[in-house]
């Protein structure tokens, strides 16, 4: 019995080499679909971040653009002193934006049309300290709103919130909430004038300024029990004084020492013969 032996010949031998070839070209055709799959989802997003940024992107406003007068000034700082200023008299956002390379500028530009639109929302989102403590501090003031003025980030206008609250609202409360001993003191002072209202010397804790203040309201009130408030003698013999003087009650002059009181007693009988 013969085996046959079958010998490779070379179309074997082509065909051997041409099959892993077609197999490799399956598999790079799927990886080229793939590519292309990929483009296509890519170029699709682009297309719909393309549309959203169409729809949700604020239209320019050709009126306004039409309006600037300050893009042909040559100078920056004088064209950005025009873009300010034409925000403001056109009460427009918009010109605040065309100020270039200057913060303190554009953020108080936002911050005085933002004051003026009594917007909070909008000097919340002022960037420089300053500019949106000065904004959220006018209107804390302008409010009259105690709390709002807590929200003042930069000390200085904190403080200044406070003591312009208390005047507005005639109230003492503010002045307590001022962070320095010597401006709470100012504030009860500028309080106690604006008010007329001498017991509000009291709640300074500096006596000299305590003393200034019943001083000062003791000559506007003509009142010798505001006088009969101030702890240095000197200060307390001016009060009475000057009350005197302005009452024509002589009397009040026996509460001075013995070498002041004729010089009392001859101011008062002189402003009495001045013509009222």
């Amino acid at each position: 019995m013969k085996i046959m032996v079958r010998k490779n010949t070379d179309a074997d031998a082509k065909e051997a080499k041409i099959a892993p070839a077609d197999s490799e070209n399956g598999s790079g055709g799927s990886t080229i679909k793939k590519a292309l799959g990929n483009r296509k989802l890519l170029f699709s997003l682009a297309v719909l971040v393309a549309i959203i940024l169409v729809v949700t992107l604020p239209p320019r406003d050709r009126s306004l653009e039409n309006l600037d007068t300050c893009k042909s000034e040559g100078n920056l700082a004088t064209r950005n002193n025009c873009y300010r200023d034409l925000a403001f008299s056109m009460n427009k956002t918009y010109f605040c934006g065309k100020v270039f390379n200057s913060s303190s500028i554009t953020s108080s530009c936002y911050a005085k049309l933002a004051v003026e639109a009594n917007s909070r929302k909008s000097c919340e989102q002022i960037k420089e300290v300053k500019a949106r403590s000065y904004c959220t501090a006018l209107l804390a003031i302008n409010k009259i709103e105690l709390p709002l003025c807590g929200n003042v980030d930069d000390f200085g206008w904190r403080n200044y919130c406070y003591a312009q609250l208390a005047l507005v609202s005639r109230k003492h409360e503010p002045c307590a909430m001022i962070e320095s001993e010597s401006l709470i003191a100012e504030c009860y002072v500028a309080l106690a004038k604006n008010i007329s209202y001498g017991p509000t010397c009291a709640y300074i804790l500096n006596q000299d300024k305590k003393d200034e203040c019943f001083l000062a309201l003791g000559g506007i009130n003509a009142d010798p029990l505001l006088c009969a408030e101030i702890g240095q003698p000197a200060n307390r013999w001016t009060c009475y004084h000057r009350v005197a003087k302005k009452t024509g009650n002589v009397a009040l002059c026996d509460r001075l020492p013995t070498g002041f009181r004729q010089n009392c007693v001859d101011s008062v009988k002189e402003a009495s013969q001045q013509p009222q």
